[in-house]
């Protein structure tokens, strides 16, 4: 028998566990979802749906919002109405390499038609084509482009769309709109003010789960995922153990449910929710951070997460996440991260741009990569912190400059350093003797 034949003793329904699995219910996002409601709620009325922005960090449900609330408008349309003729479509900018206003037309004249993408035509004849596909099917077409800010500066499409009807581009009963999602929380207040103008009637903000808030997403994640593991309702027949068993909600209806389990001991749900509330309060890190616990739970053989497995589960994901980001970043944005990486290691964050700057320009020049200038560095400094590998605050400059940036490592260093020395690109530079007591490293890049 192969070791395949076993069954787990930590996992039942693993899939529930995995970034692509949306709940049904979000009862986390109560406001959130309302406030999106109110926004979709003309379509149900026959005036078609209003632009609405979806905002927030990643992790923060925003995706399964919108997916929630056009599935339950979906259902009313087949089900209750007369008169609402729904289409709706769900595009991933970033996935489906759209970062054009041609890429974004072609993507939703590809989706509304089921044809292949549109080659040899300009921009203005693809949009023609998307208008057309629309005017075909008619009705209500609400359009969602999930990771909007992939579309950078050309944002020509996301000032057609709204202005479809009012400009004749489409026929009187078809009534489009757009839910945009970003992760950026800049990107908006980077479009230009005619776009800004038209494109977003409503705007949702998705604010960082709190750890009592992913304690109860991990609880009815965990009930489904892990073996002896259950959500009890709680009534004059249940017994409830205060100081061991915790309440969960899992929908709007007042009910409560008492989680109980065998696998998943009293502290490792509240750790994994501190370890992601202290962090980004990502529910996807916190449900991350579980199943990676539970792995590795099962494949020592145990039959319970403990704290050592989520602790070794943080180490693992920090250092997965760390190695993704560092394979697609540019050779720029791997010298930046090089950059601060040094001075860190040697004690001296948080630090200013000037004498990263200074690391930055020495490591450059021994790896034989170009120089960025001062201005353009800070920006990869920016972005690093966008995607949550270091920290940047601003301070008050004290008796000398206004305020500045100061920047420091936000995950732990030796597994930045770990990553580092695997890239062939700095295969001379000694980061394990950067910060010893003769810093002897240090010298060669200040």
């Amino acid at each position: 028998m192969s070791r395949y034949a076993s069954n787990s003793n930590i996992f039942d329904q693993e899939e529930v566990l995995r970034e692509d699995h949306h709940p049904d219910e979000l009862p986390e996002r109560s406001e959130e979802l309302d406030q999106l409601h109110m926004a979709l709620s003309p379509a149900a009325r026959g005036v078609g749906a209003n632009n609405v922005f979806l905002y927030g960090k990643a992790g923060q449900g925003k995706t399964a919002a919108a997916k929630k609330e056009l599935s339950e408008l979906q259902y009313h349309a087949e089900q209750e109405s007369d008169h609402l003729d729904l289409t709706a479509l769900y595009i991933s900018c970033e996935s489906d390499d759209i970062s054009t206003s041609f890429r974004a037309a072609s993507r939703i004249y590809m989706e509304l038609t089921g044809n292949d993408r549109p080659t040899g035509y300009s921009t203005d004849a693809v949009v023609d084509m998307m208008y057309d596909a629309m005017n075909e099917i008619g009705g209500t077409i609400i359009i969602v482009l999930d990771e909007i800010d992939s579309l950078g500066t050309d944002d020509r499409i996301l000032y057609s769309l709204p202005r479809a009807r009012s400009q004749g581009y489409v026929n009187d009963n078809v009534y489009p709109s757009v839910i945009g999602i970003s992760n950026d929380l800049q990107w908006r207040d980077n479009l230009s003010p005619k776009v800004k103008s038209s494109l977003y009637d409503d705007s949702v903000l998705f604010s960082p789960y709190n750890a009592e808030q992913l304690r109860q997403i991990l609880r009815r994640r965990g009930a489904k995922g892990f073996r002896s593991a259950e959500l009890v309702k709680i009534d004059e027949n249940t017994s409830v153990d205060e100081s061991n068993e915790k309440v969960v909600t899992i929908d709007n209806s007042g009910d409560e449910y008492v989680f109980r389990s065998g696998v998943l001991p009293t502290d490792a749900i509240p750790l994994v929710s501190a370890i992601a509330a202290q962090d980004k309060g990502d529910a996807r890190q916190a449900i991350k951070y579980l199943r990676k616990a539970g792995e590795i739970a099962d494949r020592a053989g145990d039959t319970t997460v403990e704290d050592t497995h989520v602790r070794a589960a943080e180490s693992q994901v920090e250092k997965e996440t760390v190695r993704e980001a560092m394979l697609e970043m540019t050779t720029q944005a791997q010298l930046t991260l090089a950059a601060i990486t040094v001075v860190e290691l040697a004690g001296d964050t948080p630090a200013r741009t000037k004498p990263i700057y200074g690391v930055y320009k020495s490591i450059a020049e021994e790896v034989g990569s170009d120089k960025l200038v001062q201005r353009r560095m800070r920006d990869h400094l920016k972005e690093l912190d966008m995607q949550g590998i270091i920290d940047a605050r601003k301070k008050t400059g004290g008796s000398v400059g206004g305020p500045a940036y100061h920047f420091e490592l936000q995950v732990e260093r030796d597994i930045v350093k770990d990553v580092l020395k695997n890239v062939t690109r700095f295969a001379s530079i000694d980061f394990d003797s950067i910060g010893s007591d003769d810093q002897p490293g240090l010298e060669r890049y200040t």
